[in-house]
């Protein structure tokens, strides 16, 4: 396909690279994924331009190192890249910024190529998990190699802050906005509203499942007993609105409501809890750890409980 990347062929990758950027939100649309880039790029272009290389770079990769060839296609191997980009050039602060974090897209299109082969017997979707270890390696080795610098200003915060009082109203509005935002590891109001456009663009459902999937993680937790203005930052909500796509999906491709992905989504909340107390203690965010275990819970419970069902998508 793009054999001497003539001019045809750039423009595969470019658009094959914008798949990546929806594959992010567990969709499949080129028009979705420039919408969420164009977020990134309003929050800061130097970012920008970061997670578009590595997802052109992560394709790239998948497409010559032994990836599924079809996967390559959706973008598959620019997802888990443009994340691990993205986290390096947030998390490490150092001269070399830019070599890392191209190593790390190209590590976790490797990752998402070998472990893809390995687990397929089992039908296991790896879904953000190279990012999530890639990432995690990279700020061990920067806590170890005077080289690699922790970014000052990186607090190891998670969507898990428990013993705090609860002070004042959250604003909903505002929580799911920047939740979204923060699947890409954003701050950001634009780059927030424009991920979820992207999602209505790739569907209805996408859009008001990630709308639920905030409500349920934010009832959850403020009936919990959390601090507001964590809620109110979306770091409550970003890994409930991809389990709420990616087992609400997945588990409703019969019925018309997604009980199971409500679950899933619910179910986040108490793992990013469990999983801060791991994780906190050695400098590490818990990122997309708590999408990741719940959504693979719920896919264990897919094969042992035979009413369900469902048509699974392949990440």
């Amino acid at each position: 396909m793009w054999g001497s990347f003539k001019l045809d062929s750039i423009k595969d990758l470019i658009r094959i690279s914008l798949k990546g950027f929806s594959q992010v939100m567990l969709i499949d649309n080129a028009i979705s994924g420039g919408l969420i880039l164009l977020g990134i790029m309003l929050h800061s272009p130097l970012l920008g331009l970061m997670a578009l290389l590595s997802s052109m770079i992560g394709t790239v990769t998948g497409k010559y190192c032994g990836g599924d060839q079809i996967a390559v296609s959706h973008g598959i191997y620019g997802f888990n890249a443009i994340l691990s980009g993205i986290a390096v050039m947030l998390f490490l602060q150092n001269d070399w910024n830019w070599v890392i974090a191209l190593f790390a897209a190209i590590s976790a299109a490797l990752l998402m190529a070998i472990l893809s082969k390995f687990l397929a017997k089992w039908n296991i979707p790896l879904l953000t998990f190279p990012f999530l270890f890639v990432t995690w390696v990279s700020l061990f080795a920067a806590y170890r190699f005077s080289a690699m610098h922790v970014n000052p200003s990186f607090v190891t915060s998670s969507p898990a802050n428990w013993n705090l009082p609860v002070e004042g109203k959250p604003n909903f509005f505002l929580g799911l906005i920047k939740g979204v935002g923060e699947v890409f590891i954003i701050d950001s109001l634009w780059a927030g509203s424009l991920i979820l456009i992207a999602l209505f663009v790739a569907g209805w459902r996408f859009g008001v499942y990630a709308i639920i999937g905030t409500f349920v993680s934010w009832l959850t937790a403020y009936s919990l007993g959390v601090d507001v203005e964590l809620l109110d930052l979306g770091l409550y909500n970003y890994n409930a609105v991809l389990a709420m796509i990616a087992v609400g999906l997945m588990f409703d491709e019969k019925n018309n409501f997604p009980l199971m992905g409500i679950f899933a989504a619910a179910m986040t909340v108490p793992i990013a809890a469990g999983m801060d107390l791991i994780l906190y203690p050695k400098g590490l965010p818990v990122l997309t750890s708590p999408f990741i275990i719940s959504t693979w819970l719920f896919l264990a419970m897919r094969r042992t409980i035979p009413i369900f069902e469902p048509q699974i998508t392949e990440k």
